[in-house]
């Protein structure tokens, strides 16, 4: 993948992903010209496709963050994106790939910022569906016809587990079908209300050829200690007998259920999981995706915890500052995090509180803000980025008066030309690419933000 993306001119790479293999249709408009690497990035809208509203919570992770409004119908290639609304034309003249039905198709994502991740959701145009129509939800199945689903929650105390590795590879089985049919990927991430949309155009061409068994999905590492490592995965959606777990490419173990304790490890070290379905014909799936995983050291509190991740602003006004950051992950229990202003500690959080509201401050002045994770062993993590704001000049700076004509707020939701001003947290800033801001780390001056704004002279 790096090879393919150092032959194309460097763009700024907005966040987050997209499908390379099989290349989606967004995929080929890219290496066409058509669009630049971060609008490639950017088939981004609110999850939990098909439905059609805003602020609905996860069904299997309440604590997930709510979805922001899926695409309408149209909009779905394009994910509602405006800047490259041709990849919502109708007709047969998309570049297609030749596939059979039954066949598994590995198919693989590369990420510019691994969100982290609740499911990825693979729907397919019904038997019946006209390509001359636009694509909506009545062209799609309902339900998707391959799913790849993470359990663990809440999602800031399970960063390891939620992040998916990159680039991640995916086994799906594809359902009959015979001519064109479109193929719509949904990454749905845990930690924002949104989700990635690419869409496949396949021709399906005629096999005998009897199906395989489906590969098990959402292998995980469930618990971890110096000398066991315990491991959970999904059902595929074809009917398996049996499990087969391989241990650094090799075969360890033949399971009939979806867990397994991997016993008499090494502390300290390193381990590769994949595994595989039985049908009862015995015949074997492909490997699921691989995980890697660590057994801790004999001294598990020697272990500290990971930094927390894009600490951002929410708002400012002239006497206080709203923080908020990612969560860490750690090899003991996660006791919480002390946030720093200036370099001295000002609070001390819980685990599963990843925002704090400082209060008291000075108006027009600069501070500089970072955070660390400790575990209860009172181990210290590396600090988060540092974070510049500075409070308003007064409380009268908190109205949405633009300070100059045509200079308006920064706010989320909105959509932004390349070469517009704005305000935000008393600074001038300038876009340096058309995007809508769906989530408020594509603020001016956050760590996602620095793709997207530059202050302006």
């Amino acid at each position: 993948m790096s090879n393919i993306i150092s032959k194309k001119k460097v763009q700024p790479t907005l966040r987050h992903g997209h499908m390379f293999s099989p290349k989606s249709r967004a995929y080929f408009a890219w290496e066409e010209g058509k669009m630049n690497t971060g609008q490639l990035n950017q088939r981004e809208a609110g999850k939990f496709f098909p439905q059609i509203a805003s602020g609905l919570r996860d069904i299997l992770a309440s604590d997930d963050q709510a979805n922001a409004l899926p695409p309408p119908d149209g909009k779905i290639a394009s994910a509602n994106q405006g800047d490259c609304a041709f990849l919502d034309e109708p007709g047969r003249h998309w570049t297609k790939h030749e596939v059979e039905s039954h066949q598994l198709l590995t198919v693989s994502w590369y990420y510019t910022a691994a969100h982290l991740t609740r499911r990825w959701n693979y729907f397919i145009t019904r038997p019946d569906w006209n390509p001359e129509l636009p694509l909506s939800r009545d062209q799609f199945e309902s339900e998707p016809f391959w799913q790849v689903q993470l359990s663990e929650q809440p999602f800031w105390s399970h960063g390891g587990a939620l992040t998916p590795p990159n680039p991640t590879v995916h086994d799906v089985m594809l359902p009959e079908r015979s001519g064109y049919h479109v193929l719509l990927a949904v990454w749905e991430v845990a930690d924002t209300g949104n989700a990635f949309y690419q869409v496949i155009d396949l021709d399906f061409v005629g096999s005998d050829a009897a199906p395989a068994p489906g590969s098990p999905a959402g292998l995980r590492a469930t618990n971890a200690t110096a000398s066991t490592i315990s491991l959970a995965w999904n059902a595929p959606s074809t009917p398996a007998s049996s499990y087969r777990l391989y241990r650094d490419n090799a075969l360890i173990a033949t399971i009939s259920g979806l867990t397994f304790s991997d016993e008499g490890l090494n502390a300290g070290t390193l381990y590769s999981y994949a595994v595989s379905s039985l049908n009862n014909a015995g015949q074997e799936s492909a490997l699921s995706q691989s995980i890697s995983v660590t057994t801790l050291s004999d001294n598990a509190s020697e272990i500290p915890p990971t930094a927390p991740t894009n600490l951002h602003s929410m708002g400012v006004t002239a006497s206080s500052a709203s923080l908020m950051w990612g969560s860490s992950s750690s090899a003991n229990v996660l006791q919480g995090y002390i946030v720093y202003r200036e370099g001295d500690e000002i609070a001390r959080v819980p685990a599963d509180q990843l925002r704090y509201e400082d209060v008291g401050l000075a108006p027009a002045t600069s501070l500089r803000y970072f955070v660390v994770a400790t575990d209860v062993y009172n181990r210290l993590s590396v600090p988060s980025n540092v974070l510049r704001i500075t409070t308003k000049q007064k409380e009268d700076d908190d109205s949405d008066n633009p300070p100059e004509p045509g200079v308006n707020q920064w706010v989320l939701n909105a959509t932004y030309q390349a070469g517009e001003k704005v305000m935000h947290n008393g600074q001038k800033w300038v876009c340096l690419q058309t995007h809508t801001a769906w989530v408020a780390t594509w603020a001016p001056g956050a760590v996602d933000g620095f793709t997207l704004w530059k202050e302006a002279l």
